[in-house]
């Protein structure tokens, strides 16, 4: 049975990036709900054809980009309803759930072009995940230009819980999700290490001066928080200066988590989730000097990404979460109240389809992708 846990916390921006506290968690009724939408929705499909896609960045000149985990990245023009390869991608490890990722713009893309692909990066053998930065060429085609401007340091030799998600903040820093490798789940304790973390990066790859561990001596200086098990989605408030994240558990435990700096998250340590075969990780879910979740799943919904909606087409959504999920096949609104968790809405649950990533799109509608080898690009309508 899950409970609702509500939290105060968010991170102040000035000029820097600086964590505010954290208040006593408050439990809420047990499958807590928020009333059903008053407005029936539906999805429009956009285009389709894409192999596994796991993200999308919407193009100031219209259009937008899909990123697809087999290993590609994809060009879908205005009004078309198929992508276009683009070429210039890195060397991608493709194996289990590695591939291509996410990809964000520049927050100057209009002046320099630069976009960002995060992809598992190595061999079989030893692995991590990276963040690969390149021009897009004016006719859409090609990456330009292209570099490595971060890979994780710490390698893995399993195809699995790579992260991956990113977005940027407003301060200009770059944040991205690491997860813990599968069988590597302890050096999620261990701040030295980048398995289990998220962490902020300047564009360019730098180290902000202002990260928690910027000296080295107590962590590593890209690491932002960590005890993470495989963090999937990844946005920030900028009406609350908040910064979510919504991770995976193992059997149960999926979570959502205001993501403060230099905080640690607990994973292995503490968790509302078992081990897939049933047996007990810990009895631990809560412990002195690590982060309790704003919200958790029991059972799972393998979260993929998530947004916080800020446009005009739902008024009632406004400044709520929305969290794509795999295994729960549907879409999971997080009813908010400011930085206040007020219930859950579930969407499209008898779609049948397991959503990869949800994005707020220029126009104000929210985007959908669903999670198939011959995945679309769908977009939440009024229905008629």
């Amino acid at each position: 049975m899950s409970r609702l846990l509500t939290s105060s916390i968010g991170l102040v921006l000035a000029t820097s990036l600086v964590a505010c506290g954290q208040s006593e968690p408050i439990e809420a009724p047990a499958e807590a709900t928020t009333p059903a939408s008053p407005v029936a929705f539906e999805l429009e499909t956009v285009a389709t054809g894409f192999s596994f896609p796991w993200g999308i960045a919407f193009l100031p000149e219209g259009g937008f980009l899909v990123s697809e985990r087999d290993g590609e990245l994809s060009y879908v023009a205005p009004g078309s309803e198929e992508g276009v390869d683009i070429t210039g991608l890195p060397d991608v490890y493709v194996a289990g759930q590695g591939g291509v990722f996410d990809v964000v713009l520049d927050p100057a893309f209009e002046d320099n072009r630069f976009i960002y692909l995060s992809y598992a990066k190595g061999s079989a053998a030893a692995n991590s995940t990276a963040i690969y930065r390149a021009r897009l060429s004016e006719d859409m085609t090609a990456l330009e230009e292209g570099e490595d401007v971060f890979v994780a340091e710490s390698l893995r030799a399993t195809p699995a819980h790579f992260g991956g998600r990113m977005t940027f903040l407003p301060d200009g820093t770059l944040v991205l999700t690491l997860g813990e490798g599968f069988r590597y789940m302890a050096e999620a304790q261990n701040p030295q290490s980048d398995l289990g973390t998220v962490v902020r990066i300047n564009s360019d790859g730098t180290i902000p001066a202002d990260n928690p561990f910027a000296d080295g001596a107590e962590g590593l200086p890209h690491v932002w928080s960590y005890g993470h098990r495989n963090v999937q989605g990844v946005v920030f408030d900028e009406a609350t200066d908040t910064l979510y994240t919504v991770e995976h558990g193992p059997m149960g435990g999926d979570e959502i988590n205001v993501d403060i700096a230099g905080a640690n998250y607990g994973w292995p340590e503490v968790t509302y989730g078992v081990n897939y075969d049933g047996s007990i990780i810990t009895t631990q879910t809560e412990a002195e000097g690590m982060e309790s979740p704003m919200l958790y799943w029991v059972p799972s919904i393998a979260p993929g990404g998530m947004e916080v909606y800020t446009g005009d087409v739902y008024p009632d959504w406004q400044g709520d979460l929305f969290v794509a999920a795999l295994a729960g096949m549907k879409v999971q609104r997080v009813d908010m109240d400011g930085s206040e968790l007020v219930g859950q809405e579930a969407l499209f649950d008898d779609f049948g389809s397991r959503f990869r990533q949800i994005a707020q799109g220029p126009d104000g509608y929210l985007y959908l992708l669903s999670d198939e080898y011959n995945g679309s690009v769908y977009r939440i309508v009024i229905a008629d």
